[in-house]
């Protein structure tokens, strides 16, 4: 069981290349999938417009090293890092890698409706007892924004 302090958070946005295919989504989904697995790390990657937003949990190495290598990712541009510290629990505990889009072309590959979405973003908000749902709150402004 893992203790709180041993959960290390760290959310940001990007823009996708003007090369970047949904073929490429679905291979870097695919790709974190099985390595998140390997990594014990959990979280959510967002796309919307050529946008991504992701946050990503697990232990603090594996964030910081799997942060290093999305930062010099070819795929996208502008990587900015929006929040990153320690939390109480995991928010996506039963995900490798959930996935939301805007993009209908993406829509096979979601792990929620938008209705679905915005629940259980809302459900996570309000089970945050310290105060660090930051990135919770801009995950559904990012998506109200470019969806």
């Amino acid at each position: 069981m893992e203790k709180s302090s041993d959960i290390y958070h760290l959310s940001y946005v990007s823009t996708g290349c003007d090369c970047i295919r949904f073929e490429d989504i679905k291979d870097i989904l695919e790709i974190a999938r099985k390595n998140n697995e390997d990594d014990q790390i959990t979280g959510i990657l967002v796309y919307c417009n050529k946008h991504f937003f992701q946050i990503l949990e697990g232990e603090k190495e594996a964030i910081i090293e799997l942060f290093n290598k999305i930062s010099i990712d070819r795929r996208h541009d502008n990587v900015i890092k929006i929040q990153e510290g320690y939390i109480e629990q995991r928010h996506f505990d039963k995900w490798n890698m959930a996935f939301k889009s805007f993009n209908k072309e993406l829509r096979d590959l979601d792990n929620f409706n938008t209705e679905q979405f915005y629940s259980y973003i809302n459900r996570q908000l309000e089970n945050d007892q310290t105060g660090n749902g930051i990135s919770l709150k801009i995950l559904a402004d990012f998506f109200d924004l470019n969806g």
